[in-house]
């Protein structure tokens, strides 16, 4: 049986032994034979109680993803090393002491030509000897050339030189 059919049928067995409901505005003393009565009828009841109802919300769909493609960030290729041919970076490194106006061309049309394209792939940097007690706008200190050794494309060659401030590229 399950738990409504017997509680109606200890209601209408309850309501049986005991006569009418009594009036609201009238307390009613029970003889104590209904009550122990009443307390056998209560025990015995085998039905286990129900177990509980919970209610479970439906499972939330899966969020919707877009997928962003994103390409693999490339390697970055190595700038190419140029072979200086034998002699040349020591006649480079010999232009000194002259005008870096004068020096720069010739030097660019040499490494030029190492390049990809023989076009400019070689820079320069200048850098200021203050110790040099050279004369003039703009030159060259003694042994103030270094090219790098490897020279790279995009690499640059040093000048040390006396003023920077009157250097224009030649």
């Amino acid at each position: 049986m399950n738990r409504r059919t017997c509680i109606c049928l200890l209601a209408a067995a309850t309501l049986a032994a005991c006569g009418q409901p009594p009036s609201p505005g009238t307390p009613r003393a029970m003889p104590r034979a209904e009550i122990t009565t009443t307390s056998a009828i209560a025990t015995t009841t085998s039905d286990p109680p129900p177990p509980p109802t919970t209610t479970t919300p439906p499972p939330k769909p899966p969020p919707t993803t877009t997928k962003a493609t994103v390409k693999p960030t490339p390697t970055p290729v190595r700038p190419k090393r140029l072979v200086l041919p034998s002699g040349l970076r020591g006649s480079i490194e010999q232009r000194t002491p002259n005008p870096f106006p004068g020096v720069w061309p010739g030097i660019q049309a040499d490494l030029n030509k190492l390049c990809p394209g023989k076009v400019p792939c070689v820079g320069y940097t200048l850098v200021i000897d203050t110790s040099t007690e050279i004369t003039g706008d703009c030159v060259i200190v003694s042994e103030g050339i270094k090219v790098p050794d490897p020279l790279y494309e995009g690499g640059k060659v040093t000048f040390l030189v006396n003023n920077k401030n009157r250097c224009t590229e030649g």
